[in-house]
């Protein structure tokens, strides 16, 4: 119904977004850059945000824009295990197989690395998805998996995203290796209200609309409500477009976002 009412494509606003038709924000201009630099020095970067504010599709436009015979993408979403867990999972990643051992496991990653670099010519990139959830445990063994050739090469590509406490998280004694041997650190944050019109009318173009149906104060009424976070705006936006279609309203002024808002 959307669709057809507002003369879209696509439906509109969905996570499913393709990587070209992502929002070049500044921040994720900025994000993109540090991330072409890492892809150059390799080493461990720390990602993190406010939840919706963007992590997730930062890196996946990030992966998938990577040359295959250059890069080889390892991703770990299950962060909320123990430590040995943790080592099977990356392990398990990185050579299809299982081990029972911490000391065989660790071995045998930084063989598989080392392999991957030396044998195969392709450089691991190493992502761990909501890092925030790790145990301080865990995130200590982290710092002993990236010690390669005592402490001297960096094979491979490691990004840890998570939620905005993960900077606080890593600050800790038993971190404090660890945050030492970030190379990069980027925390993104929130659009504005003159990017938050901005963003509503850039997906809507990549769905096909030539004409925003969304007026200024009510481009103005999402970001109030949002905060300028654009899983929210995502959200509050298909509403308001949804009540707008069911009533034959064409053009969305503040009371269409107002009471699409309520219902969230």
């Amino acid at each position: 119904m959307i669709k057809a009412f507002f003369g879209l494509k696509i439906y509109p606003f969905g996570k499913e977004i393709p990587v070209k038709d992502v929002f070049a924000s500044p921040a994720y201009q900025e994000v993109s850059s540090r991330l072409d630099y890492l892809k150059k020095n390799r080493g461990l970067m720390l990602l993190t945000g406010d939840p919706g504010v963007g992590k997730t599709i930062t890196l996946r436009s990030f992966v998938e824009n990577l040359n295959q015979s250059l890069y080889w993408c390892c991703y770990i979403p299950l962060s909320t295990v123990s430590p040995i867990e943790f080592y099977r999972q990356l392990n398990g990643k990185l050579t299809g197989g299982f081990l029972h051992r911490k000391v065989d496991l660790f071995n045998s990653i930084q063989t598989a690395v080392k392999d991957m670099v030396t044998n195969h010519k392709k450089v691991p990139v190493i992502i761990i998805d909501e890092a925030h959830l790790l145990m301080p445990t865990t995130l200590a063994e982290i710092q002993i998996i990236l010690n390669f050739d005592i402490d001297s090469t960096n094979p491979a590509i490691f990004i840890m995203a998570g939620q905005s406490h993960l900077r606080d998280k890593i600050t800790g004694h038993v971190t404090v290796s660890l945050n030492q041997r970030f190379s990069i650190k980027f925390h993104l944050t929130p659009l504005d209200k003159q990017l938050t019109a901005s963003y509503i009318e850039h997906r809507l173009a990549a769905c096909g609309c030539k004409h925003s149906p969304f007026s200024e104060s009510a481009c103005e009424a999402i970001f109030q409500n949002s905060q300028g976070v654009p899983r929210n705006i995502d959200n509050l936006a298909l509403k308001s477009l949804t009540l707008a279609a069911t009533q034959n309203i064409s053009s969305i002024t503040e009371e269409e976002v107002f009471a699409a808002s309520k219902e969230l």
